[in-house]
């Protein structure tokens, strides 16, 4: 056999690979879609998704407005499942900027998001946490995947990848999944404090105050190393939207009994805003330097 034979043979496999797990990962974003609407349309176990978080007392939960953001991220996701698909597609694998292996994650992940909605929806908490933390793994490692890709360089603030890839197909390969990737932070977050609550955990005796304004630093620290090491814009945003949602919730259900929390998630918010804006204006400045 000759090696032009092997190699197109190879070429081939690698195509049918691409192509299988593109439809796969469609297949599965659509089950994730349904799970997820079905969640508050019958409900599920006669309770929605909303009502069951309110049944657990959680000063870091956010205002019922802010979960909108899910509408914001199965709509970015569908445009990152066009974007798979035409690469999955391609004729000429060549400087493909999706592979199936990524295809496999991405499965794994929508899978997972659905499968926490059943555990969520049975109050199966313990094991809606360990779901939690699959789609958060699958998350992160695609976008490791992605800045990898993308010379080292994400698609946010400053971002100048080596890829001649078009500007919209990087885009919606990256956003959609840097958005997703920001909220289930916070997400994983408040289920693990779900998890603690319905334990039984008393904090060691500090106050749930004191615990709710640690795990809001936490996302704090975790927001400003996407700005910073990845250079990431949507992440460090929708936790801004979360801790918005937050400061909302406590000043108007409980202000003064919960005055720390609401004041640390609001200076964490323009923290991560001011690092976002000075870092757009540093890569303002050495632009027009070189012009």
């Amino acid at each position: 056999m000759s090696k032009a034979s092997t190699k197109t043979e190879s070429v081939a496999s690698r195509n049918a690979s691409s192509i299988m797990t593109g439809v796969m990962a469609t297949l599965a974003f659509a089950v994730m879609v349904i799970a997820n609407a079905l969640a508050n349309a019958l409900p599920l176990n006669g309770v929605t998704t909303g009502q069951l978080s309110d049944e657990i007392p959680n000063l870091f939960v956010p205002t019922g407005l802010t979960f909108a953001i899910w509408g914001l991220i199965y709509l970015l996701l569908a445009g990152y499942i066009v974007a798979v698909l035409k690469e999955a597609f391609r004729k000429n694998s060549a400087g493909q900027l999706w592979e199936a292996r990524d295809g496999w994650l991405f499965t794994a992940n929508a899978l997972a998001n659905a499968a926490w909605i059943v555990a969520w929806h049975w109050r199966l908490v313990p094991l809606s946490m360990m779901i939690m933390l699959v789609i958060l793994a699958s998350l992160i490692a695609l976008e490791e995947r992605n800045f990898k890709r993308f010379n080292g360089k994400h698609t946010g603030i400053g971002s100048r990848g080596a890829n001649p890839a078009a500007p919209l197909m990087r885009f919606f390969l990256t956003t959609p999944l840097n958005v997703y990737l920001g909220w289930i932070c916070v997400a994983t977050i408040a289920n693990a404090t779900a998890l603690l609550v319905t334990a039984g955990w008393n904090g060691f005796g500090i106050e749930p105050q004191v615990w709710t304004v640690i795990v809001i630093i936490a996302g704090l620290v975790v927001a400003l190393g996407l700005a910073l090491r990845r250079n990431a814009v949507a992440a460090p945003l929708v936790v801004v939207w979360a801790y918005l949602g937050i400061i909302l919730k406590r000043t108007v259900v409980d202000p003064d009994q919960t005055r720390a929390v609401w004041i640390v998630a609001t200076i964490s918010a323009v923290l991560i805003l001011g690092v976002l804006a000075g870092r757009l204006t540093g890569l303002l400045k050495g632009s027009n330097s070189r012009t």
